[in-house]
């Protein structure tokens, strides 16, 4: 209840369904893919000329953009480096990054083909971790 915006409200929905069937691998995904799109609205709404001041001085060649404008163009930026670029801007805290890091890492584990094991623990702690200290917090 506490998400507002219907869209991110479905989205969250479909990750807690996935969660509540056991697929908990796919409830990881969702919730990361819900939380980073939210970032790059919060980005573009709130804070786009400190991002692309960020963006401009990369030197980072895997990042072939200097600026964004619209949402398709975070898809140039790996996800590791919009997480570098975003506390450099002085975007999130060095908390919220130590999370996002650290939540990253996780989904990429549960995203790909192994034998990893995601528990419900760690399941839950990875949805209510993002949206109590990102989606919520940070409001486009």
């Amino acid at each position: 209840p506490k998400v507002t915006d219907q869209h991110k409200r479905t989205f969250l929905q479909e990750a807690i369904d996935c969660y509540e069937i056991g697929a908990r691998r796919g409830a990881i995904a969702l919730t990361w893919s819900l939380t980073v799109h939210h970032l790059f609205e919060y980005v573009l709404s709130k804070k786009l000329n400190e991002f692309n001041t960020v963006l401009a001085k990369n030197t980072d060649k895997r990042v072939k953009i200097t600026q964004v404008a619209v949402v398709d163009d975070f898809s140039e930026i790996p996800e590791n480096k919009f997480i570098e670029f975003l506390r450099s801007a002085r975007i999130i805290s060095n908390d919220v990054r130590k999370i996002l890091d650290a939540k990253l890492g996780i989904r990429n584990s549960a995203a790909h083909p192994s034998a990893v094991m995601i528990s419900e623990v760690k399941a839950t702690d990875f949805i209510i971790d993002l949206v109590d200290n990102v989606v919520l917090k940070y409001v486009p």
